[in-house]
């Protein structure tokens, strides 16, 4: 492998793109305010992220967006807070007269309200964390800011339900004038990493701690913290007080391995695993692409008339350019199949693969060599030659590259049958 990581120092500048036919006057606005160097992450690409959920598309029309989702969710929790809060002061209102105690009343109903709902919230972190497999560990720090934050647009509607009916509408007024901060400032940290997911183009959204397949046997024991560190996966907990003033940074593992083989029969959960190691490293805001085999000899055999930093507009999804990415995933690298006589058959050789990224020229992928990889294989008994060809296409030595053996899926036992009736 080449020394160092040359690809941390490299300069992102993205630029961004969508049709005209997904324009409106708001996201025209809005993308008169981007700027082609603007931080592919910054407040400039969230903005007009969200006006575009908001004002430019449907979702009855369009792809959901993860950014689009987690604004419904936090509206949700606001609501959740706030309608609760003012039926029950309501109530209150309409059977103790004004004054002193019937403002302790209301307020007192407010907290037994959130309380309620950080009860809910610590039984999900409970049951989330009897879901997480045995070999990646459990973040729980990041599942306790998800629980915080969600606390949060409770608490803020629930204020404004008290402010409304103790205070009246100048307090409720300066109520969310105070609260828009936090608000806002927690909304931005996720919006980051659910744009950077997003755009990664990875088919579905899975945290590397769900992960229960089966390790098989692989050349280093400890190849659990090794994927961990390729996709800067991390115990970090997340301070509030950081987060509202955007002092939150993401420190990166510099550590090999930079790339992995993930090999293993079909249904052992290659995929599953790969996508793990693009979701946590999006949500670690690193830029990371989930391609085909297919879609990346289409994008390397591509010609060269498109800016290599211009985003890509595909099937209603705004996606990072793969050369710009941190992280490459090339998943069904040999496009494996099972015939009807349950035999494993491969559609693509290793020497046809390397001869069709190569097609325009030898150092068509060697920039890949200097930053991460992940490469997904069902030849189990080929990964050897899989990876020598994978290192001579990105430029590298077939040890630097990591290999990860899945075994089989368990079978699960069936259930017993029900003894007859009697």
């Amino acid at each position: 492998m080449p020394d160092g990581y040359a690809g941390a120092s490299r300069k992102t500048m993205i630029i961004p793109v969508r049709p005209d036919s997904n324009q409106t006057r708001a996201t025209k606005a809005a993308a008169r305010f981007d700027r082609a160097d603007a931080d592919p992450l910054g407040v400039r690409r969230v903005f007009t992220q969200v006006s575009h959920d908001l004002y430019g598309t449907k979702d009855v029309q369009d792809v959901i967006t993860a950014s689009y989702v987690w604004m419904a969710d936090q509206i949700g929790h606001l609501f959740l807070g706030l309608v609760p809060t003012l039926l029950v002061a309501w109530a209150v209102s309409g059977i103790v007269p004004p004054g002193r105690f019937r403002t302790v009343l209301i307020i007192a109903a407010a907290l037994g309200i959130f309380a309620y709902w950080v009860s809910k919230e610590r039984q999900d972190f409970a049951d989330t964390k009897k879901r997480a497999g045995p070999i990646f560990e459990f973040d729980s720090s990041d599942i306790l800011w998800n629980v915080k934050t969600a606390l949060t647009y409770f608490g803020i509607g629930g204020v404004w339900a008290v402010a409304a009916f103790v205070g009246g509408g100048w307090w409720l007024l300066l109520t969310i004038l105070l609260t828009a901060w936090p608000g806002v400032m927690v909304a931005y940290w996720w919006l980051r990493r659910k744009l950077a997911f997003q755009q990664a183009g990875l088919p579905y959204l899975y945290r590397l701690a769900n992960f229960r397949a089966q390790m098989g046997p692989v050349l280093d024991p400890t190849v659990d913290k090794l994927v961990g560190r390729l996709c800067n996966l991390k115990q970090r907990k997340v301070s509030f007080l950081k987060v509202l003033f955007g002092l939150d940074k993401v420190p990166d593992h510099p550590d090999l391995p930079r790339h992995v083989l993930i090999t293993g029969p079909l249904g052992a959960g290659k995929t599953s695993l790969a996508v793990g190691i693009g979701t946590e490293y999006a949500f670690a805001l690193g830029l990371g692409r989930y391609l085909s085999a297919a879609k990346l000899v289409q994008l390397a055999a591509a010609p060269s008339n498109v800016p290599d930093n211009q985003m890509e507009y595909d099937d209603g999804r705004v996606l990072w350019p793969w050369r710009q990415c941190r992280l490459v995933i090339v998943d069904d690298v040999d496009a494996g199949v099972a015939t009807a006589g349950g035999v494993d058959t491969r559609l693509i050789r290793p020497e046809d693969f390397v001869a069709a990224l190569t097609a325009g020229g030898p150092d068509t992928l060697k920039w890949l060599g200097l930053e991460r990889s992940v490469w997904v294989v069902g030849d189990l008994a080929g990964a050897e030659t899989w990876r020598t060809a994978i290192a001579s296409v990105i430029g590298l030595e077939p040890k630097d590259i990591l290999v990860v053996e899945l075994a089989p899926m368990p079978v699960s036992s069936p259930a017993p049958s029900a003894s007859p009736a009697p």
